[in-house]
């Protein structure tokens, strides 16, 4: 377009130097009729000198008016020399016979100064030059908004969309929007995701059929749970001593802190990454979430601000949710005759749903496990006859149920996991373990705190020494008698 555009103006501008000539030339008309009756060549020069005065007195800067003969030479004009003078010249000439040139044509020539036509061509090459340059400025700039709307944008959509569904969370793929290719494709995902979440839903009915027609009375209990009380299981603090003492007062330190401080949040940052599993491995759950909670308001205080309120905010509503669906599947599991050795529930502490947020790359909205229900049951079957009372309770989601026991974790940890959406939509987390699942959970070698690895935070550059060091400053570390983790679990 803007090749045409171009040589559309030139075209127009030789069109109209070509007018301008003629018009030049047609202006000679009334000196040559003159100059054709004249006898002498004194009376051709008046002449000529008269019709360049009068061109003069009209405001021009230049004006050359010049006789030339058959073979080229100069015969007279306005200026004796026959120089010419400005470049920006306009040229025009008409042959005529006079008899005071004798009788071969002579040529009367003129040259006149075209400032004002070189003005107006540039300024048209100007006008050209800005129109062609805003022109590929909006044509690039739509491009750029069409490309982002109906290409990139819905990309990244869908490319977001296939990272949650990888993550389990199937039913959170949006319409990407743009061209049909693409809304196809997103169409093909959420198709695929309905289909699989069709067959888990077929899968988990044939497994509540299978354990409702196959369940005998706890006949074939587990050889790991013979002779264990069918009564609650509590925490052995093994291997205490002064370490829970030692623990509660690092975490009255984080506390009473500050979170400015470099050195201070170099210990919050290997309390979160050695020391808080050590309390939940010592039984003390409570303590190990104040441990987390403590070091995350240290290194990262405005993200703990904005979890714990959000948190605080909705507590109400998620404690009565969680007593709510708690003594719905109790009295569930007792008319299945599913015997309960405990039933707890917890609302996820905010350390803790910053470690899944950021381990997974969720949004608050995106935690499936702000409350979560652990059910201990006697044996392996009632795992398995509480895990389908929970489901003909409450819909399963797709991708969120894991079967450690089929398939435990590294460290050995095993139970059932199962995040479901109640009938009034909200979703929560079920733990369901048998008595030696729970005990070796809470208490063994394969805690089920090692499983969630430590996530780092960001601290300053000046946090150079090592752990030990740090906690040395900080009291000396861990009492003598109680072994120190390395991290390398």
């Amino acid at each position: 377009m803007a090749v045409l555009s171009g040589a559309q103006l030139a075209v127009e501008l030789r069109t109209e130097l070509r007018e301008r000539r003629a018009q030049l030339g047609e202006s000679l008309a009334p000196l040559v009729t003159d100059l054709r009756s004249a006898s002498k060549r004194d009376d051709v020069r008046r002449a000529v000198e008269r019709f360049h005065a009068s061109y003069m007195d009209q405001g021009h800067s230049y004006h050359y008016l010049a006789v030339v003969d058959s073979s080229g030479r100069f015969v007279l004009g306005t200026r004796d020399d026959g120089r010419h003078g400005p470049h920006a010249l306009l040229t025009a000439s008409v042959s005529f016979v006079s008899p005071a040139f004798g009788p071969r044509p002579v040529v009367l020539s003129i040259t006149v100064d075209s400032f004002d036509f070189s003005a107006a061509r540039t300024r048209r090459w100007r006008a050209w030059a800005v129109h062609v340059g805003v022109t590929a400025l909006l044509i690039v700039a739509l491009l750029i908004i069409v490309i982002r709307r109906e290409v990139t944008g819905p990309i990244g959509r869908l490319l977001d969309g296939v990272h949650k569904m990888e993550l389990g969370y199937w039913d959170d793929m949006p319409d990407p929007g743009g061209a049909w290719e693409l809304r196809w494709l997103g169409w093909r995902f959420r198709s695929l995701g309905h289909e699989l979440s069709r067959t888990v839903e077929l899968l988990v009915a044939a497994q509540r059929r299978a354990y409702a027609m196959e369940r005998d009375t706890h006949a074939d209990t587990e050889a790991t749970d013979t002779g264990l009380p069918r009564v609650a299981v509590s925490p052995v603090h093994y291997d205490s001593g002064d370490a829970i003492p030692w623990l509660r007062a690092q975490l009255e330190r984080l506390r009473g802190t500050e979170a400015g401080d470099a050195t201070t949040r170099s210990l919050a940052q290997v309390i979160l990454d050695h020391y808080a599993t050590e309390a939940e491995r010592l039984g003390q759950t409570a303590l190990r979430m104040g441990l987390e909670d403590a070091a995350l308001r240290v290194l990262d205080p405005e993200r703990f601000l904005n979890i714990s309120g959000r948190i605080e905010a909705d507590r109400p509503r998620l404690e009565a949710l969680a007593q709510a669906r708690a003594a719905q599947i109790h009295r569930a599991l007792a008319v299945q005759g599913v015997p309960i050795v405990e039933m707890c529930h917890r609302v996820k502490h905010p350390a803790g749903i910053w470690k899944k947020m950021h381990q997974k790359h969720l949004t608050f909205e995106q935690v499936h496990d702000l409350v979560a229900l652990r059910i201990v049951v006697p044996t392996e079957t009632d795992c398995y006859h509480a895990l389908g009372v929970v489901h003909d309770l409450n819909a399963p989601i797709v991708g969120r149920f894991k079967d450690y026991i089929v398939q435990p974790k590294s460290n050995g940890y095993r139970g059932l996991h199962t995040s479901v959406r109640d009938p009034a939509g909200a979703v929560f987390e079920v733990q369901v373990r048998s008595i030696a699942m729970h005990r070796h959970a809470e208490q063994g070698s394969a805690a089920y705190a090692d499983y969630k690895h430590a996530t780092r935070v960001p601290v300053s550059a000046g946090r150079a020494a090592p752990w030990k060091r740090l906690l040395a400053l900080f009291g000396g570390g861990p009492p003598h008698g109680k072994r120190e983790r390395d991290g390398s679990h």
